[in-house]
């Protein structure tokens, strides 16, 4: 209770003290506080969806993935080709296009003659094809493949990306194999380091909203093996 003094100090007036909330009052105050509760939930559960579809897709590399299949064509000796055979897998969505292929070696010419690229790659849908090696220059190719890099080209309407995947072993070794049936007498030929990095960094990505770009010949030019750590390319 509160007491109050007039102006001359004579008299006293009391405030009457506040009632509790009925208990119809405190029902009517927690609707309306679960109500504002509700709304705001199925506010931000419609506003979601928006965000997610305008969102950019992840890049093509996190669901990449590529393993080698085996030889297709061994070179004859004396000869100065042979195909190999590798596959591209989603692993999930987005799917990605594989734009190109190749060995990034002095000395040897690639390219992927079936199928013709880009080709689509979705999940469940893998896609096999086969790379063809050209031996040029038996002084500048490696002795041996160590452990080699394949370079391929992946897009998807978020980002173009270039990334070197190791494919294992096997590949190395028939790599290997056939360079030796290409180029007999190795006494003049270039020593490769072995590299026991597994699938290595995006070597470079545009940013989102790219959905073409040239498209790469699949055959590597003349010069020294790829870095991982070469500047970034743009395309």
């Amino acid at each position: 209770m509160v007491v109050e003094l007039d102006g001359d100090g004579a008299g006293a007036r009391e405030e009457a003290p506040r009632r509790p909330l009925t208990r119809r009052q405190k029902y009517t105050a927690a609707a309306l506080a679960l109500a504002l509760v509700t709304l705001l939930v199925a506010r931000h559960a419609l506003t979601r969806p928006a965000q997610a579809a305008n969102s950019p897709p992840p890049p093509p590399s996190l669901v990449a993935a590529f393993s080698y299949l085996g030889p297709v064509h061994d070179a004859v000796p004396g000869g100065n080709r042979f195909t190999l055979a590798v596959r591209a897998t989603a692993t999930g969505d987005p799917p990605f296009q594989l734009v190109s292929a190749q060995q990034d070696y002095p000395g040897i010419l690639t390219n992927v003659i079936d199928p013709l690229l880009p080709q689509e790659v979705r999940q469940g849908a893998p896609v096999d094809f086969t790379v063809v090696y050209v031996v040029t220059d038996c002084a500048a190719a490696p002795r041996d493949a160590g452990m080699p890099f394949l370079d391929v080209t992946l897009r998807n309407t978020g980002a173009i990306q270039t990334l070197s995947q190791i494919l294992g072993p096997g590949y190395a070794r028939d790599l290997s194999r056939n360079l030796h049936l290409t180029c007999p007498d190795s006494g003049m030929r270039t020593s490769t380091p072995v590299s026991t990095v597994a699938d290595t960094p995006v070597r470079y990505s545009d940013p989102p909203g790219i959905t073409s770009a040239s498209e790469p010949s699949g055959v590597p030019p003349h010069g020294t093996p790829s870095s991982i750590s070469r500047p970034l390319r743009r395309e």
